[in-house]
C-alpha cells in the first residue's frame, strides 16, 4: 500500500514527528511504523485467508488505523465496522472479525480478540511487505446516509491512491495538526486520515464535542474535518464553553450531510470563519470543496477540476443551466471503484455515473446549488412539498431545536406529511400547522405533527428517515 510506503519513509525521515493524537495516546511516526509492522506480523501468525475480508471493530481510532493499514498492506481486505453492522457481516461474505468490544460477537464465523500488546510485539525491519501481499485490497464500508438501511460499499486500494494525487485536501494547507471527529468506520473520517498521513502531518482524534474542544485548546490544532451534525453539536458546546481557546483553527471542512443557514452562521462564529463545504459520497468520492463565504445568498459549491457534473432529468438527460433536476457526478476515485467492481452493480451507480439522490442547479459558471433531496419530495395528493424546505422553515424558529419532515402512507392509502419536532420550548402544534398552510414556500398544512425527544441519526449525525416513519408510525398506533 503507498500510503504505508509513505508513512515508512517519514517514520526514517522525521521519526519523532506525532502522526496520531488523542487526549490519552501520543503516537509518532516512528511509532506508527513500528506498530504497523508488528500488527503486520500478528496478523500473519492468524492463518487467515487472503481472499476473505478482514472485520475491524476497534474503538481506539490510533489501534484501529495500524490494524487497518497493517492488514491492507500485507494483502487483506478490511471492512470497517461498528457494533450495530454485526449482523449484516455473514451476508456480505465477511467471516472474520478482529474486535475489541467485551460481549460482542460475530456469529458462526471466526471472532479475534484484538490487544494492544500487538502494536509492540517486536517490530519488523520498517519498508518490507509481508509474503503474498497484494495490491488488489478492497475496504469495505457499510453507509446508510438518510435512509438508515446500511449498505456495502468497496472502496479499492487503487481509489484511495487516485485519491491522494490530487493537492486538494484537508493536509493540502500550512496546517500541521488536522483534527478528524468522524469515525474511521467512514469515508469521512477514513480518507481524511490518508491525507493526512500521506503527507507527513499529525492526525488528532476527539470522541465528543468536549473532548475535542479541549484537544483544540491544548495541541493548537490548525484544521478541523467533521459532519455537519458535528459542526452544530460542537457550535453549541463551545458557546456553552466559551473558554476554550480555537484561535489556532485556521480552516473547517464540513461534510455528511446538510445545514441551514443559520446553522451556518453559528459555525462560522463559534468555532472558525472559514468554513470549507464539502459534498460527496463513500461510493464516489469528494466531489467539490467551497468556502461557505464565497455564496452569500444561498450555499452552493463548485465541483472540482477532475469531478465531471451533470443535472438530468429521470431519463438521464442533461438538463440547461439553471434548470432543477437530479445531480450525477463521477470523479477518479468512482471509475477506479467501478474498474473492480465487475458485475457486481455499484449503488447508486447507473451508466458509469454516480447518482446521490441529491437535487440542485448548475448555473452557467458551474456554481452547483441543492434543492433538496429527490427521496424528500412529498406527494400529497397531487400537491409536491419539499420536506428539505419544511425542515429549514421549521429549524428556524427559536422554540424548536431539531425538525423532520417525511412522507408516509397514511389510512387514506396516500402519502401524508409527517413531522417530528425536537422542541426547545412551548410548541402549539395548531398555530404550527396554520404557518405551513400560509407559507409561501409550502402552502399545505402537515397531516401529523409530533413531539420525540430525539430524532433517529447515523454515525455522522444525518437523520434516518425510514427509523423515523417506523418510529411515527408505532406513535400513531399507540394513540
Amino acid at each position: 500500500m503507498q500510503l504505508v510506503e509513505m508513512i515508512f519513509y517519514w517514520a526514517k525521515t522525521d521519526p519523532h514527528h506525532l502522526a496520531l493524537i488523542q487526549p490519552e495516546l501520543l503516537t509518532t511516526y516512528q511509532a506508527l511504523a513500528e506498530a504497523i509492522q508488528s500488527t503486520a506480523a500478528r496478523i500473519e501468525q492468524l492463518g487467515l485467508d487472503r481472499r476473505e475480508p478482514i472485520g475491524l471493530l476497534i474503538r481506539n481510532p490510533s489501534y484501529l488505523a495500524a490494524t487497518a493499514f497493517a492488514a491492507l498492506h500485507s494483502g487483506y481486505s478490511i471492512a470497517l465496522v461498528r457494533s450495530e453492522l454485526l449482523p449484516l457481516l455473514q451476508p456480505s461474505g465477511i467471516r472474520n472479525l478482529i474486535y475489541d468490544t467485551q460481549g460482542l460477537m460475530l456469529s458462526g464465523g471466526r471472532n479475534i480478540r484484538y490487544d494492544p500488546s500487538w502494536v509492540s510485539a517486536g517490530p519488523r525491519q520498517s519498508g518490507t511487505r509481508l509474503a503474498g501481499a497484494q495490491n488488489s485490497s478492497d475496504i469495505t464500508f457499510f453507509t446508510s446516509g438518510t435512509t438508515g438501511l446500511p449498505k456495502k460499499v468497496a472502496q479499492t486500494l487503487s481509489a484511495v491512491e487516485k485519491l491522494l494525487q490530487y493537492p486538494m485536501t484537508c493536509a493540502s494547507g500550512p496546517g500541521e495538526k488536522i483534527l478528524i471527529m468522524p469515525g474511521l468506520s467512514t469515508t469521512l473520517g477514513f480518507n481524511r486520515l490518508c491525507e493526512v498521513l500521506n503527507v507527513g502531518k499529525t492526525a488528532c482524534f476527539a470522541s465528543d464535542s468536549a473532548t475535542a474542544l479541549s484537544l483544540v485548546d491544548r495541541h493548537r490544532i490548525d484544521v478541523a474535518v467533521m459532519s455537519a451534525a458535528q459542526a452544530a453539536h460542537l457550535a453549541n458546546t463551545r458557546n456553552v464553553n466559551p473558554s476554550f481557546r480555537l484561535d489556532s483553527v485556521k480552516a473547517l471542512f464540513m461534510g455528511g450531510g446538510k445545514i441551514d443557514p443559520q446553522g451556518i452562521a453559528n459555525v462560522r462564529a463559534a468555532l472558525c470563519r472559514n468554513v470549507i463545504n464539502q459534498y460527496g459520497s463513500t461510493e464516489a468520492g469528494v466531489a467539490a470543496l467551497t468556502p461557505f463565504d464565497l455564496f452569500d445568498d444561498h450555499a452552493g459549491v463548485i465541483p472540482l477540476p477532475w469531478t465531471e457534473l451533470q443535472i438530468v432529468d429521470q431519463t438521464g438527460r442533461q438538463l440547461a443551466p439553471n434548470e432543477e433536476g437530479l445531480i450525477r457526478y463521477r470523479t477518479p476515485q468512482l471509475c477506479e471503484n467501478l474498474k473492480r467492481a465487475g458485475n457486481e452493480l455499484v449503488p447508486g451507480v447507473r451508466d458509469g455515473w454516480f447518482y446521490p439522490g441529491d437535487m440542485g442547479t448548475l448555473s452557467p459558471e458551474g456554481v452547483l446549488r441543492f434543492t433538496g433531496r429527490s427521496s424528500d419530495v412529498i406527494n400529497r395528493g397531487g400537491v409536491k412539498v419539499s420536506g428539505n424546505r419544511i425542515e429549514e422553515i421549521l429549524k428556524a424558529l427559536p422554540q424548536i431545536k431539531e425538525a423532520a419532515a417525511c412522507g408516509v402512507v397514511g389510512a387514506s392509502g396516500f402519502e401524508e406529511i409527517w413531522i417530528a419536532i425536537v422542541p426547545d420550548g412551548q410548541i402549539n402544534i395548531q398555530e404550527l400547522k396554520e404557518m405551513l398552510r400560509q407559507h409561501v414556500d409550502i402552502g399545505i398544512a402537515p397531516d401529523e405533527v409530533f413531539l420525540l425527544d430525539a430524532l433517529p441519526t447515523g454515525e455522522l449525525g444525518k437523520v434516518q428517515k425510514s427509523h423515523l416513519r417506523d418510529r411515527l408510525l408505532r406513535e400513531k398506533r399507540a394513540v
